[in-house]
C-alpha cells in the first residue's frame, strides 16, 4: 500500500509470502483456541485485500476470460471500495498504473497533435485519435468489466459501477493532460464546421426553398461519432466550446450565405421571417440532438439557447445587409426587401436596438464618405442618392431620428457644392421621358429623381411646416434625438431637398430658373409652372415668391394680349396653308394638338385644319407626328395667283415686368428682315390700347422658326434665337462673281451685324452642327448648298452647341456691376480703415448692408478686392485689407 506521506506507489504484493525469520514470543498466553480475535486482524485483512486487489488491476498482457476471477477477487474489492479511503487509496494506484501504461504504449501514438493539424487531415487524425482512446479506455477497464456478473447482489455492483465511473473519469483526465486542449479544440471546431456546410449543400435545394418561401434544408453530422466523443474523454465541456465555436463561425457564413435567404429583388418581400422559421424547425433540433450525444446527457434542454440561435441568425444577416447598406440605397426601390432584411435586425432586440441603430447609421456614413462624398461623384448623383437615402431611412425608422444622423453630412457636403442650388431649381422645372430620359437639357444638370418626386408631391402646405404650439397631437422628441433633429407631421424628399440652403437663396435661384424656363415654355397654359409655384408658396414663405407670381402673370397676359393684336391682321392677310406647310410645323419630337393649332389658329378654319392634320401627322397617345410618306405636288392654277402674307412672319411678343423679372441679355445688333417694322407696329398698337407701360425690346431674348431652301434639300429649325437668324441671313445677302462661293469670317460677321463675338461664333457653331454651314479654310466659312460639299471635317464640326442663357448668369450680373462694388469698397476702406473680408462689420457684411444689389458672398468679394488689388487700389495685410498709399 501507499504511505502516508510518500506519494509513490509499491508494487502488488507477490502470491508466495517470503520467509521474515521466527516471530519473537508475544510475551503473554495466546488464550487458546476459542480467544476473539485481535484488533490487528482488521489491518491484516486489508492488507490481504489489498495485494488480491492490486494484483488483480495489475495491467497484464492477458486478457479476461483466460482464467476464472476467484471470489476472493470480489470480496477484496468489496472489501476496500466500500470504504471511501481505502477506494480513494485504490483509485489513485490505478491511476497511476493506467498512467505508467498510457506514457509507454500509447502517448507517442498522439505526437501528431503536437505540430500544426492541417485543414485536409483534421478529420481524419480526430477519428484516428478518438479509436486511439477507445481502444486505451478498453484496455484500462476490460478488468473491472469482467468482475461483475449476473450472480452478484445489487449493493455490490453499485459498488463496482461506481468504481468503475471514477475510474474512467480519472482516465479521461489523463487523455486531456496528454493533448494540447486548445489545437484540439479549434480542431475539432473545424471538423463540425466542415461537416455541417457538407450537408447543407447536400440537402439543400434553392430553388424550391423560394418557390415554397420556405427553407427546407437540413443540417447534420452523421459522419461523425459524436457518441464516442463522449465515451473517451473528447464530449462535455471541450465538445460543447467546439461545438459553439463552430455554430458562431456556422450562423455567421453558410448559414446565412445561401440562395435560400438571398435578397428578394423580385418580390420585394423579407427573408428574415423564413430564416427565422428554418432555424426553429431544422436547426434548433440539430443544435439539440447534437449536443446531448456529445455531453451523455439525453434529457438535455437548450430552451434560452434556442432562442439565442435565431437572434444571433437575424443579426449576422442583418449585419451581412448593413455592410451593403450604401448599394441598397443606391438601388432603391428594387432593393426594398434588403431594407426590410435591415428593419427586422433593428427591431430584434430591445436590449441591443439602440447599439443596432447606431451600427447601421456609423456604417452607411462611412461608405457614403468613400465612394459618394467625393469630387469624383457628380451634385446629380448625390441628389439622387439623397432622395434615395430619405426614403431608405424613413422605411427603417419613421420617427426620422436615423435619417437625420446619416443625412447631416450629405447635407453638409451639398451646401458646398457650387452647383447644387441651380441643379435642384432647375430640376423643379424639367420633364422627364417615358424612359426616364431628359429630353432638350443635360443629364448632368437635372435629378430625375428630384422630377419625379415633385410630380408625386402634394399640395397639402401645412403638414409639412414645423408643428404648431396650439397642435394639441403634439408629441416630445424622441429620446435617442440629436439637436438637429426636426419634428414635422409628414415629412417627404422636397422638404428634406428644400431645407439643404437658406429659403431666400433657394427662391432667388428657383426665380431665375423659372423665368428662363418661362420664355422657352410651349404650353400656352403653363400648367407645370402654375402648379410649381403653387407648391413652393405651400412649403416656403409665400411672400418671398411675389416676383414668380407676377411673371406668371406677365406670361399669361401676352398670350392674350397677342391674340387681340394679331388676329384682325392674320385674318386680313392670311393665306391658306398648304399641307406641306402644317407638315413641316409638327416637329420631329412631336406636338399636341393645341399647340399647332395656335400655329394657324386665325389663317384657316377648324375643319380644314383637322382634314390636313389627319393628311400629313399620325397621332401617338397625346401627340402628333409627321407621316414618313411623300406628298403628292400642289397644283398651280395660273388664273389663279397665290395671296401672300405681307412679310410672312407670325409676330409674337411677351411683354414682362423688369422689376420683378431677373436681369436678362441686353444684346443689341441688326436683326433679319421685317423684324424693325414689325416692332415699331407692335410698339403702336400696344400704345393706342391705353397702356401706360414703356416697351424696351430685348432683341437677344427673340426666338424665331427658319426655313432655308438649299440646292439638295430644306432645312428647317424651330425656336432659334434670333441672331443665329441674323447670322444665316447675313450669308444670303452677299453677292458675289457668278458661280462663286461667297466667304465671310467671323469678323466680317461682327462687323456687318454688330454682333458680340460670343453671339456670333454661337450661331456659326450652331449651323455647322446643322450642316448648313463649313469651312472650306480654317477661320472661313461658307453655305454647304450640296451635301456632296462635305470636306470630310463635318463630323468633327457638328458638335453639340450649348444652350446661351437668356437670363444673366450670377458671374455676368457681378461683372457687370463690379465697378459700383470697387467704388463702394474704396470709399468704405478709405473712410473707415482697414477691414477683413468677415465678419458682421466686415466688408461683405457692409456692402450687403449697404448695398441690395449685393447678394454674393465672401469668395466674390474677394475676387472684387483681388481685382482691386492687381491695379494698386487695394493692399492685403494678413486679413485686412486697405487703400493703397
Amino acid at each position: 500500500m501507499r504511505d502516508g506521506g510518500d506519494s509513490s506507489f509499491t508494487t502488488p504484493t507477490p502470491e508466495n509470502t517470503p520467509s521474515i525469520g521466527v516471530l519473537a514470543s508475544p510475551g503473554r498466553p495466546f488464550g487458546g483456541f476459542h480467544a476473539p480475535p485481535p484488533g490487528v486482524d482488521e489491518t491484516v485483512r486489508l492488507s490481504r485485500a489489498w495485494s488480491t486487489a492490486t494484483r488483480f488491476l495489475s495491467l497484464p498482457s492477458k486478457q479476461p476470460g483466460q482464467e476464472q476471477i476467484g471470489r476472493d477477487v470480489q470480496d477484496a474489492m468489496h472489501l476496500i471500495c466500500k470504504d471511501s479511503r481505502t477506494r480513494k487509496d485504490l483509485l489513485a494506484w490505478y491511476a497511476n498504473e493506467t498512467g505508467t501504461w498510457f506514457r509507454r504504449n500509447m502517448l507517442n501514438k498522439l505526437s501528431p497533435w503536437h505540430e500544426p493539424v492541417p485543414r485536409s487531415e483534421a478529420k481524419a487524425l480526430l477519428l484516428q485519435t478518438v479509436e486511439l482512446l477507445e481502444d486505451a479506455q478498453g484496455h484500462c477497464i476490460m478488468w473491472l468489466l469482467a468482475l461483475r456478473d449476473d450472480t452478484m447482489d445489487e449493493d455490490r455492483s453499485k459498488l463496482f459501477e461506481a468504481f468503475q465511473q471514477n475510474v474512467t473519469e480519472r482516465l479521461h483526465i489523463q487523455y486531456l493532460q496528454s493533448l494540447p486542449l486548445s489545437r484540439v479544440q479549434d480542431t475539432m471546431a473545424a471538423v463540425f464546421l466542415q461537416e455541417m456546410k457538407a450537408s447543407l449543400v447536400t440537402n439543400s435545394n434553392p430553388q424550391t426553398c423560394l418557390n415554397l418561401n420556405e427553407c427546407h434544408c437540413n443540417v447534420n453530422m452523421d459522419d461523425l461519432p459524436l457518441e464516442q466523443f463522449y465515451v473517451v474523454g473528447l464530449g462535455c465541456a471541450l465538445a460543447e466550446r467546439a461545438f459553439a465555436q463552430a455554430m458562431h463561425i456556422f450562423l455567421n457564413t453558410a448559414a446565412i450565405n445561401r440562395r435560400c435567404f438571398q435578397v428578394d429583388w423580385a418580390r420585394r418581400g423579407s427573408a428574415m421571417q423564413m430564416l427565422h422559421n428554418w432555424v426553429q424547425t431544422h436547426l434548433r433540433p440539430f443544435v439539440r440532438d447534437s449536443l446531448r450525444y456529445l455531453t451523455g446527457n439525453q434529457l438535455l434542454v437548450i430552451s434560452e439557447s434556442e432562442h439565442k440561435l435565431a437572434e444571433t441568425a437575424v443579426t449576422n444577416l442583418g449585419r451581412q445587409r448593413t455592410d451593403s447598406i450604401f448599394d441598397y440605397i443606391k438601388t432603391w426601390p428594387d432593393s426594398t426587401g434588403a431594407l426590410l432584411d435591415i428593419k427586422h435586425y433593428l427591431t430584434l432586440s430591445t436590449n441591443t436596438q439602440s447599439q443596432s441603430k447606431a451600427h447601421v447609421c456609423d456604417s452607411f456614413i462611412k461608405q457614403a464618405a468613400t465612394r459618394l462624398l467625393h469630387a469624383g461623384a457628380s451634385t446629380v448623383e448625390i441628389l439622387s442618392i439623397y432622395a434615395n437615402v430619405i426614403h431608405a431611412f424613413r422605411l427603417l425608422d419613421a420617427r426620422g431620428v436615423m435619417l437625420e444622423k446619416v443625412a447631416h453630412p450629405i447635407r453638409y457636403y451639398l451646401r458646398h457644392r457650387d452647383d447644387t442650388v441651380a441643379i435642384i431649381a432647375a430640376s423643379f422645372l424639367a420633364d422627364v421621358g417615358p424612359d426616364r430620359a431628359v429630353p432638350d437639357a443635360d443629364a448632368e444638370k437635372i435629378c430625375v429623381d428630384i422630377i419625379d418626386e415633385v410630380a408625386s408631391s402634394q399640395l397639402t402646405g401645412r403638414e409639412h411646416r414645423m408643428l404648431r404650439y396650439d397642435d394639441m397631437a403634439w408629441m416630445p422628441d424622441p429620446i435617442d434625438a440629436g439637436p438637429d433633429y426636426k419634428a414635422s407631421k409628414s415629412e417627404d424628399v422636397l422638404a428634406y431637398i428644400l431645407g439643404l440652403f437658406d429659403a431666400e437663396d433657394f427662391i432667388k435661384e428657383v426665380t431665375s430658373v423659372l423665368a428662363q424656363h418661362l420664355l422657352q415654355a410651349t404650353d400656352p397654359e403653363y400648367t407645370k409652372e402654375i402648379r410649381l409655384v403653387e407648391l413652393f408658396k405651400s412649403r416656403l414663405d409665400a411672400t418671398k415668391l411675389q416676383a414668380a407670381e407676377v411673371m406668371l402673370k406677365d406670361v399669361h397676359d401676352s398670350i392674350n394680349l397677342n391674340r387681340r393684336m394679331n388676329l384682325a391682321e392674320r385674318q386680313a392677310n392670311a393665306v391658306p396653308p398648304t399641307p406641306r406647310d402644317v407638315q413641316a410645323a409638327v416637329p420631329e419630337e412631336g406636338i399636341t394638338l393645341q399647340a399647332l393649332w395656335s400655329k394657324f389658329e386665325g389663317v384657316m378654319k377648324p375643319a380644314q385644319f383637322h382634314a390636313t392634320l389627319k393628311l400629313v401627322a399620325t397621332k401617338r397617345q397625346d401627340l402628333y407626328f409627321a407621316k414618313r410618306t411623300r406628298l403628292p405636288p400642289e397644283p398651280v392654277t395660273p388664273s389663279a395667283p397665290v395671296r401672300l402674307r405681307k412679310d410672312g412672319m407670325d409676330f409674337r411678343v411677351q411683354v414682362l415686368s423688369s422689376f420683378f423679372w431677373p436681369q436678362m441679355r441686353a444684346n443689341d445688333f441688326e436683326l433679319p428682315k421685317g423684324f424693325a417694322e414689325r416692332e415699331q407696329a407692335f410698339q403702336d398698337r400696344f400704345s393706342q390700347l391705353g397702356n401706360q407701360r414703356k416697351l424696351h425690346f430685348r432683341h437677344a431674348l427673340a426666338h424665331v422658326d427658319v426655313k432655308l431652301e438649299l440646292e439638295d434639300r430644306f432645312v428647317f429649325e424651330r425656336d432659334v434665337p434670333v441672331w443665329r437668324a441674323s447670322v444665316i441671313e447675313a450669308f444670303g445677302g452677299q453677292v458675289g462673281p457668278a458661280d462663286e462661293q461667297v466667304y465671310l469670317t467671323a469678323g466680317n460677321l461682327e462687323d456687318a451685324l454688330d454682333m458680340e463675338e460670343e453671339l456670333v461664333l454661337d450661331a456659326l457653331a450652331f449651323w455647322m452642327g446643322r450642316r448648313v454651314l463649313f469651312q472650306p479654310e480654317p477661320g472661313q466659312y461658307a453655305v454647304l448648298e450640296r451635301l456632296d460639299m462635305d470636306t470630310g471635317t463635318m463630323a468633327q464640326q457638328a458638335a453639340q452647341v450649348e444652350e446661351i442663357s437668356a437670363v444673366k448668369t450670377q458671374d455676368a450680373m457681378l461683372r457687370e456691376s463690379a465697378p459700383m462694388f470697387e467704388t463702394f469698397i474704396a470709399n468704405m476702406l478709405r473712410n473707415g480703415g482697414p477691414k477683413a473680408i468677415e465678419g458682421m462689420m466686415g466688408i461683405t457684411g457692409m456692402l450687403k448692408m449697404v448695398l441690395p444689389l449685393f447678394t454674393y458672398g465672401e469668395e466674390e468679394t474677394k475676387w472684387l478686392l483681388e481685382e482691386m488689388e492687381k491695379r494698386d487700389e487695394v493692399v492685403r495685410n494678413g486679413d485686412l485689407w486697405a487703400v493703397s498709399s
